[in-house]
């Protein structure tokens, strides 16, 4: 009983952050209505579950040294986790832009939506396994998922205007991420760095959120009503 107390006190905790911006959103008028809230931090799940299963495909490491540690934050972590993130995102971004006025504003705000989605379940499952882990994670997993979601989603917005920007953007998530992974994982560097790093890029990408072309009071441009 203690160990099912302990899991719904984790995933309340991992959805904390996600309940906090969605009524942010309604404060600032997104675009991102309860509907598409919804649909896309479950996107931000399915793209966990899909990170891990492409994830389980590689060969399993034979050993520690550099170049495998780098390849597996960089390339088996990052990379894969914010491709599947992309991918994820990019029919709710076509369906989305069948309605009047959105633009990379409402992509970068599905993005943080799916990237807290994948925050919350993947620190749900590492609470299981790891608490010490879990306790970091708390603080940074959130942050660091909600500015690389921002970012992908972004991406997959101006891709057909903007290629190179978009390319430019979908890699700076997957480097924050490698990152953010290197300093938890490696000896070398304090994990605690962790923390800093991810509210760092959180902040660095919320301008995203600002509404294309606009100098308006909000982030978000009111002329969506949303579904």
């Amino acid at each position: 009983m203690n160990g099912i107390w302990i899991l719904l006190l984790l995933i309340i905790t991992a959805a904390l952050p996600a309940i906090i911006v969605y009524f942010w959103f309604r404060s600032r008028k997104s675009p991102v209505t309860l509907p598409w809230f919804l649909v896309s931090f479950t996107a931000g799940i399915v793209s966990l579950l899909a990170a891990v299963l492409i994830q389980n495909l590689f060969p399993p490491s034979g050993g520690g040294g550099l170049g495998q540690v780098f390849f597996g934050v960089f390339v088996r972590i990052a990379l894969v986790e914010e491709a599947s993130r992309l991918i994820t995102l990019i029919p709710l971004l076509k369906a989305g832009n069948r309605r009047p006025g959105t633009d990379r504003t409402f992509g970068a705000a599905l993005g943080l939506t799916a990237g807290l989605g994948f925050a919350a379940m993947e620190n749900a499952l590492y609470g299981t396994a790891d608490i010490h882990i879990t306790l970091l994670r708390i603080f940074s997993a959130a942050p660091l998922h909600g500015a690389c979601g921002i970012r992908a989603g972004s991406a997959a917005s101006i891709f057909r205007q903007h290629p190179v920007k978009a390319l430019f953007l979908f890699l700076s998530a997957v480097l924050i991420h490698g990152a953010y992974n290197l300093m938890i994982v490696s000896p070398a560097v304090p994990s605690l760095l962790a923390v800093p790093t991810a509210f760092a890029a959180i902040f660095a990408s919320l301008s995203s959120l600002k509404t294309s072309g606009e100098d308006d009071e909000t982030p978000f441009s009111p002329k969506s009503p949303g579904p």
